[in-house]
């Protein structure tokens, strides 16, 4: 349980480390991210798992394209996740993770063929009224909220599909990200000449701890999510998008108006009705 509440608290003010590096573009951001994240989950691998043949399972064109295809939907989340922070859109970003559950549920009954009851269906309509509300209060489609729950969704159904080892299929993602991290660090760095590590030592820093900040949660969360019940892991979740909301409004001034007020009641009252079905049923 500490290991996942650890995570969850992580998670939920990492925004404010992101946001540490406002100068940098979100995608040189993400290109680090996955290129440091990578070396310190190898070292982990190689330190205390030593795993022989590593990349065996890859061999298998069914484990290939799953992690394949998890890499990409986490890469969506990563860049809609940045621009979030970088454009202060905490609020939005907030909201992304709170339908998060709810849209993976709609994702499980239209692709899955899993079943959807009375309780889910309404929880399902109470958050699509939340989003209606904020379309009609502004005029707008709340996109990165959506970009961020879809893709964490189609990230976590990949997920469930996934039967090895969950260090080496962490590994697995990180590993098929690189090509794009490199390529895109060499890029930037010959256009900005020397941009590649950051405008400044201190941006350097900032952009390989965020790495290691990422490969210590995604070990936090695989040894943590094995020893605790499924509901509990449901439950937690909603530690981060809570403690987003309140540095998006709180630190950060963003606004948080009646509009907000009603979509996110909405929503809200869409999860109690998901997390209550879910503990009646567990």
């Amino acid at each position: 349980m500490a290991c996942m509440v650890a995570v969850y608290l992580i998670w939920g003010v990492l925004p404010a480390y992101w946001k540490l590096l406002a100068g940098v573009p979100p995608l040189a951001v993400m290109a680090h991210r996955a290129l440091w994240a990578f070396v310190f989950l190898l070292a982990a691998l190689a330190t205390f798992y030593k795993p022989k043949h590593l990349f065996a399972p890859l061999a298998e064109r069914q484990v290939f394209s799953l992690h394949l295809l998890a890499s990409f939907s986490l890469a969506i989340q990563w860049t809609a996740y940045l621009i979030a922070v970088s454009s202060g859109r905490l609020v939005e970003l907030s909201m992304g993770y709170y339908l998060y559950p709810l849209v993976v549920t709609f994702l499980g009954w239209a692709f899955l063929k899993e079943r959807l009851n009375r309780a889910k269906t309404f929880s399902l309509a109470l958050a699509g009224a939340g989003v209606a509300v904020t379309v009609v209060g502004y005029g707008r489609l709340p996109v990165l909220a959506l970009v961020l729950a879809v893709s964490f969704s189609v990230y976590s159904l990949v997920k469930k599909k996934i039967k090895i080892n969950s260090l080496n299929s962490i590994f697995y993602e990180i590993l098929f990200l690189l090509p794009f991290g490199l390529a895109y660090i060499a890029w930037f760095g010959m256009r900005e000449k020397g941009f590649s590590f950051g405008t400044s030592p201190d941006s350097a820093v900032l952009l390989i701890g965020g790495g290691a900040l990422t490969a210590i949660t995604l070990l936090l969360f695989a040894a943590g999510a094995r020893r605790i019940p499924i509901f509990a892991v449901g439950f937690l979740q909603y530690i981060s998008p809570t403690i987003v909301l309140l540095l998006g409004v709180l630190a950060y001034g963003e606004r948080f108006g009646p509009t907000q007020w009603i979509s996110f009641a909405l929503i809200w009252l869409g999860v109690l009705v998901y997390v209550r079905h879910q503990l009646a049923h567990r």
